[in-house]
């Protein structure tokens, strides 16, 4: 009996007409028209703004909004006397698709949806959709609202503007009558359509530029960008970017999957009445706190500055740690804390241990492409780049990610680049050779933890002073060669695996130590025979 209704969302910006999908979702499509009929949503607003995101509305709490008044922080918690069981289906969360919000419970819906902006398809599967935008002049309006001025808490400044004035359900034969506009649009698009096996990522290499939080960045180039979910709350990231998945072979400390991710997200609060200094000196006593507990294990903090690539310098809290996520495994991270006149940002990354260090390098270019969107100049600097108008990535391009290998740390900021020729060839004696076995494994794990405690400091001294870069890549070039013996290796064995490690260790220390001595030795043999010459001609 649902097939054929059809909801008319009357607004001051135009109407919304919604189809729906009671095959997918029936006891939420009729739910949806239940509330509707009853004028549930009449004089609701539109209380979540997210351009390039989603709009979302149907909270009783947001009714007879007054402009001047500040919204409560109860907007988005309100909805009827109860809960209806979610109805997770196949249906991508693409542009104009209407889904019910929900807590972080999957059966806590009531009233509260949200209609998708652009496409969100990082939401598919976990929120439960139920209808569509019908027809293009829908889709105008959702465009007026999803571009209305917001507030800091994405609550639109001018309320009557994305408030509901009138609601009615009509069935297909009536919509002529609203505004002789309705055109088929066809089956929506489901997961797993034209998909080709393995994951799918979104591949980003654009500036990120957010003008309602004053910053932007150059998000790392083939990773996911992620816009907050329809529940997220404000000390949620504003952003945050995922990289392509690498295995583990560890799948009971992660969750049942031996597939780990990188990621890095940034979070923003108003400085208000506290300065940058007394914000640092509160985040760093309650890591201080937690570490005393050992739910956190600091491995190193300091204050510093940075300059970007901009030129601007910057003061920042930056902290090296490990948190617990389960009872034998803590996740490594790192963030860094900045500040300009207005917002304090942390911009944080995280990884499995196993691989921490591998994208490491993502997380010095996102603080050093970092800049502020009102500084006079910002046009200039970032002039053939198209910048977008809110908080999204303008480029994105689908492509099927490829499971990369690991680098260097230090090794990549002596050589300029994790793309270096040297990089390269870390990351394929490391995936090829030394992960194939257990012993491998085992001793990469346990470098890791050693490494990590001082490659950060030596990367960054590297990056502040040439002369000690290229003294560093002087000392890493005979250890990169040795490397290149295990790639002409055959090991089929842990024990093979052993011996060849130690074998390239003991070839390390004669080229670190024992040449060198040798060196020494001799010169001060030369030293002493040019002595017996001197003292011979003096004696002539």
């Amino acid at each position: 009996a649902d097939d054929d209704k059809i909801v008319v969302l009357y607004t001051n910006s135009g109407a919304l007409i919604i189809e729906f999908f009671p095959d997918d979702a029936p006891g939420t499509v009729e739910n949806f028209l239940k509330l509707t009929e009853s004028g549930f949503y009449e004089n609701t607003i539109f209380h979540r703004v997210i351009e390039g995101f989603m709009i979302q509305g149907g909270d009783p709490l947001t009714k007879h909004a007054r402009i001047g008044v500040e919204p409560p922080p109860e907007w988005g918690t309100g909805g009827p006397d109860y809960t209806i069981p979610a109805e997770f289906n196949s249906i991508k969360h693409n542009r104009g698709i209407v889904s019910m919000a929900r807590s972080a419970d999957f059966d806590s819906a009531g009233s509260q949806f949200f209609i998708v902006h652009q496409d969100s398809n990082f939401l598919d599967e976990q929120y439960t959709v139920f209808g569509r935008l019908v027809t293009k002049a829908s889709y105008d309006t959702l465009d007026v609202i999803a571009n209305s001025p917001t507030s800091s808490r994405s609550v639109p400044i001018s309320f009557d503007q994305t408030e509901v004035i009138r609601s009615e359900v009509i069935t297909r034969a009536d919509l002529d009558d609203v505004c002789n506009c309705f055109s088929y649009i066809g089956e929506p698009d489901r997961v797993g359509d034209n998909i080709e096996s393995g994951k799918k990522l979104t591949e980003t290499s654009d500036r990120f530029v957010s003008k309602e939080y004053d910053f932007s960045f150059i998000s790392p180039e083939g990773w996911q960008a992620v816009l907050p979910l329809p529940d997220s709350s404000l000390d949620d990231p504003v952003i945050t970017f995922i990289g392509p998945g690498k295995h583990t072979g560890q799948f009971m400390r992660i969750g049942g999957t031996d597939l780990a991710s990188p990621y890095i997200y940034i979070n923003v609060n108003k400085i208000a009445d506290h300065s940058f200094e007394e914000h640092v000196k509160s985040r760093a006593a309650k890591y201080h706190e937690m570490n005393e507990t050992e739910v956190l294990r600091i491995q190193s903090e300091k204050m510093t500055e940075f300059i970007t690539t901009s030129g601007k310098k910057y003061a920042a809290y930056i902290l090296f740690a490990k948190q617990e996520i389960s009872k034998d495994y803590y996740l490594p991270f790192a963030q860094a804390i900045i500040s300009h006149s207005d917002f304090i940002y942390g911009i944080t990354y995280a990884n499995h241990e196993t691989f921490f260090e591998d994208d490491l390098e993502n997380f010095y270019n996102v603080m050093d492409s970092f800049d502020q969107v009102s500084e006079p100049g910002f046009s200039e600097f970032v002039e053939g780049t198209d910048l977008p108008t809110t908080e999204h990535v303008t480029t994105v391009e689908e492509k099927t990610a490829e499971q990369e290998g690991g680098g260097c740390l230090i090794a990549t900021a002596a050589f300029g680049s994790e793309m270096a020729p040297q990089i390269q060839l870390l990351r394929e004696i490391r995936d090829n050779t030394v992960l194939q076995t257990e012993s491998g494994n085992a001793f990469m794990t346990g470098f890791n933890q050693f490494y990590y405690s001082f490659s950060p400091i030596v990367a960054d001294y590297e990056r502040e002073n040439p002369v000690f870069k290229e003294t560093v890549k002087l000392a890493l070039t005979p250890l990169l060669t040795s490397l290149v013996l295990l790639q002409y290796a055959d090991i089929d064995s842990e024990s093979e695996m052993l011996g060849y490690g130690i074998g390239i260790i003991l070839l390390n220390i004669g080229m670190y130590f024992i040449a060198p001595a040798v060196v020494i030795k001799k010169l001060e043999v030369f030293t002493s025979y040019n002595k017996i010459l001197k003292n011979i001609n003096l004696r002539i």
